[in-house]
């Protein structure tokens, strides 16, 4: 059995176990044999690990809906599904979920997104001779925009407001001075990579 086959293996296996165990939260709550903080915790743990599922197969091009047909557990999974995102949507106040106009299924593709945002702003900064100010502060507007649509990055949108702030205190350097440029290009980078290592993502694209 090859490296990605056994990986599948296993992710069926935490698959099924996560969806269980969504389903068993949901039952508990509603009984109130747990409480509402216990609750929003452990489901978003859930759902957090249940994203890491669905990019793993989007990164290796592996059809989750032919995935679930093969385990048997289309039904099973969506009324998983079906559960966060009605906490999600309705009944959450926590910041992790209130605001959030995407739905769970939507998530991996405003991740892709955001992965794109970061390295179009990224490559627009370093591009030498590049005199387009006004589509490098769209582009850092698409990016705190995709950011604000995801629940859970607040310390990462919050990071990426301040360097959009200081660049625009600085935009009529912006232009002529590659040094600040590079700056700015820089701080960015290290909020990707903190992007990155909060969803345990590997950008497709190589930054040098």
């Amino acid at each position: 059995m090859d490296e990605l086959n056994k990986k599948t293996v296993e992710l069926e296996s935490e698959l099924f176990a996560l969806v269980n165990s969504i389903t068993k939260l949901d039952n508990k709550y509603q009984k109130g044999t747990i409480n509402d903080n216990f609750f929003k915790k452990a489901l978003k743990n859930a759902m957090e690990n249940l994203l890491k599922i669905n990019f793993f197969l989007k990164e290796n091009n592996i059809n989750l809906s032919d995935l679930l047909k093969k385990m048997n557990f289309t039904e099973e999974y969506h009324e998983a599904i079906d559960i966060i995102n009605h906490y999600a949507s309705f009944n959450f106040s926590s910041e992790d979920f209130k605001n959030k106009k995407r739905t769970f299924l939507e998530l991996p593709g405003i991740t892709s997104e955001i992965t794109s945002s970061f390295i179009t702003l990224m490559d627009a900064l370093n591009l030498e001779g590049f005199k387009g100010i006004d589509l490098i502060f769209k582009l850092f507007e698409e990016l705190i925009r995709n950011l604000n649509e995801f629940p859970g990055l607040e310390d990462i949108l919050m990071k990426a407001e301040k360097i959009h702030h200081f660049a625009l205190k600085n935009s009529k350097y912006l232009n002529e001075d590659n040094a600040l440029r590079e700056r700015i290009g820089e701080n960015l980078y290290q909020v990707f990579k903190e992007f990155q290592k909060k969803l345990n993502l590997k950008s497709n694209k190589k930054i040098n």
